[in-house]
């Protein structure tokens, strides 16, 4: 039996259909959805490689971290730390400095006073850590959840100064009601910024994070500024002086 042209074209498109949806199925991904990533010139197969081949070349950098924590508008402290990976590809960090140093403000009056005042410090301490362990659930994400949440996910063009990237939404990842999304460079195929809105104890909390190129072509984040409103909170980190 012969076929057609139009038969064979067909064909070819059943198959490329076919491999589509094998493709979308390794990666995590509904056949609809590949459909509205590929609207945007997306390959989300590529985007995935590309993603977790910058994160392991950036395993082979050691880079400083400097971390400042605002309270109502006035710096309660900065610290820089130098951070790296080991060979087993777990993170390590040495505190190169801390301003104030610890113990330089020691809380004056009586003992009833440094107590209170230690009690708040602990307490603001407990907190910091709270959302840092919340952010880092965001940065993170077990691969059932992410899936899930991609399941559902939008892609649309980038605007602004996120022109030529595509916008990822994605809602519902960790918390009911939380946002998460991230503009993907459309030639790169990673990551130019990331807003997440979540809470922390039932408060809103934001984050936003900006990406810069090394000149060896890894991308890395910058900029991420975390922001706790309901006790006037800025926590504010920069990584730079990147080296191999």
């Amino acid at each position: 039996m012969f076929r057609t042209s139009m038969d064979t074209k067909r064909m070819s498109l059943g198959r490329r259909a076919i491999a589509y949806s094998i493709i979308a199925t390794m990666i995590g991904i509904s056949a609809s959805q590949w459909e509205r990533s590929s609207a945007q010139g997306m390959n989300p197969s590529q985007v995935a490689a590309a993603i977790k081949a910058n994160a392991q070349a950036l395993k082979a950098f050691s880079w400083q971290q400097r971390t400042q924590i605002q309270l109502k508008g006035e710096t309660k402290k900065v610290v820089i730390n130098q951070m790296s990976y080991d060979g087993s590809g777990n993170q390590q960090k040495v505190k190169i400095s801390e301003q104030p140093e610890p113990g330089q403000s020691q809380p004056s009056g009586g003992r009833l006073r440094q107590r209170i005042v230690q009690k708040k410090t602990d307490e603001f301490k407990e907190m910091l850590e709270g959302i840092a362990a919340l952010v880092k659930s965001y940065t993170e994400i077990p691969h059932e959840q992410l899936q899930a949440a991609m399941q559902k996910a939008s892609f649309s063009a980038g605007e602004g100064d996120m022109n030529g990237a595509v916008q990822i939404s994605m809602s519902g990842v960790i918390q009911n009601g939380d946002s998460f999304k991230i503009w993907i460079d459309r030639q790169a195929m990673l990551f130019r910024r990331v807003a997440i809105n979540t809470t922390y104890e039932q408060k809103p909390v934001t984050v936003s994070a900006n990406y810069a190129m090394l000149p060896s072509g890894e991308v890395y984040m910058a900029q991420a500024i975390v922001n706790y409103p309901a006790k006037q909170v800025v926590v504010e980190i920069d990584n730079m002086n990147y080296k191999r």
